[in-house]
């Protein structure tokens, strides 16, 4: 299952962003993450987080890395508290926490971000201040991951 934020802000084929909005749906992303977790009969083997700016591959990846036993939830991840949440969810579902983290570089981004339609496209200071939060705040196992993929 792929639990991503952005999903729910979709209305009427467009993607429509506030405060308001996201703050909806990033509830509405980790109730949906409960339920796959306590509420399943069979729940995943583990949970996955994908950590990356906006264009740096994240959907891409997960279209050709999907395993079925597995929750993702694919949101860029730029901060460790922004982490915590997820991982302390996994841990009380008895199953590990893998944080699979997006190192493309910012150029290539930018550029692929400029590509979007102008419904998805973030603005370039945002992209590059998400960046920034990621260098300063490289995840680390400490955090509670099982393990951290570099892709």
């Amino acid at each position: 299952m792929i639990i991503s934020p952005d999903s729910y802000l979709m209305e009427d084929g467009k993607y429509v962003w506030s405060i308001p909005r996201v703050t909806a749906a990033w509830d509405k992303s980790k109730a949906a993450a409960r339920t796959a977790l306590f509420d399943w009969p069979i729940k995943p083997d583990k949970l996955v987080l994908l950590m990356g700016v906006p264009a740096s591959g994240k959907t891409t990846w997960l279209r050709e890395h999907e395993d079925e036993r597995c929750l993702y939830i694919d949101a860029t991840f730029d901060l460790p508290w922004k982490r915590a949440p997820w991982i302390g969810m996994a841990r009380e579902a008895g199953v590990p926490c893998t944080l699979v983290y997006f190192r493309t570089p910012l150029a290539i981004c930018l550029e692929r971000n400029g590509k979007r339609s102008s419904d998805r496209m973030v603005p370039e200071p945002v992209v590059q201040a998400m960046w920034n939060k990621m260098q300063g705040s490289p995840p680390v196992l400490e955090e509670g991951f099982a393990r951290i993929d570099l892709v």
